[in-house]
Order: structure tokens, then C-alpha cells, then sequence
């Protein structure tokens, strides 16, 4: 496996995340066949176990879950490129993200979500059960 397929799935899951911070107004929603909701999981009116997406009082505690893993994603391929993190820890971030991504995910449960949790369990499947190092290709 080469290791940009890895480096760009840890960026789509950076963005699932920070995507939390502008949820789809109604009236974006239903844009292009409302296919945009599903690679923009967020919308205003989302509910779960985490609370209510409102643009005015977003649920605090899933907005820090969010940048959590948006930061842990995005250290995480740094870390896969050699790029300001050891290499070694790329293991441990993209476990902590992948988790924290369920998280929120399973807090917001919904059929927009069903990417973001996809990707997360892929991952942390990834990064808990590969033993060697990625091929430069």
C-alpha cells in the first residue's frame, strides 16, 4: 500500500471533522441531488446524543471531539510524510482520530454519517494491523 493512499484518506477524514464548524444551511442541503450531504456530513438541524447543530450555539463538546480529530488526522499524515512529526507516532494519532470519529459520528448518528464512520473503522484497521513501514511510491 502506498503511503499517499493513506496520507489523503487522513486528509478526508480532517475534513469530515472540521467540517463540524459550518454545518449545511437547509437550503444548501438538497444541492446537487443532495449529494453534497454526503460528503459534507454536517447540516443545520442534525440531532443525536451530543445535541442539536444550530450556526448559533453548536454543541460544544462535539465541536472539541471535531477539532480533535481534524488536528490528530492532519498530524497523522504529517507524520506518515516525515514532516514535523516522528514517524512513529502516525500509528498512535490516526488510532486517537479514528476514534474520536466515531464518536462524534455515533453522537450525530444519521445516514450522512455512514461515510465518516466507514472511513474512521478503515482506518483505525489500517493503523492498528499494519506492522510495516509504507513503500515510497
Amino acid at each position: 500500500m502506498s503511503r499517499w493512499w493513506l496520507v489523503v484518506a487522513l486528509g478526508v477524514q480532517a475534513h469530515f471533522g472540521a467540517s463540524y464548524l459550518v454545518p449545511l444551511e437547509v437550503k444548501d442541503q438538497g444541492l446537487f441531488a443532495g449529494m453534497l450531504r454526503w460528503v459534507w456530513p454536517w447540516g443545520v438541524g442534525d440531532t443525536g446524543l451530543l445535541g442539536r447543530m444550530d450556526p448559533a450555539a453548536m454543541p460544544l463538546a462535539g465541536f472539541w471531539m471535531a477539532m480533535a480529530v481534524a488536528v490528530l488526522s492532519a498530524l497523522a499524515a504529517l507524520a506518515i510524510l516525515g514532516i514535523w512529526v516522528p514517524e512513529g507516532a502516525w500509528r498512535s494519532l490516526a488510532i486517537a482520530a479514528a476514534v474520536l470519529s466515531l464518536g462524534l459520528m455515533a453522537g450525530f448518528l444519521g445516514p450522512t454519517k455512514l461515510l465518516p464512520i466507514l472511513l474512521a473503522i478503515a482506518l483505525l484497521g489500517i493503523a492498528a494491523l499494519r506492522w510495516g513501514t509504507f513503500e515510497v511510491a
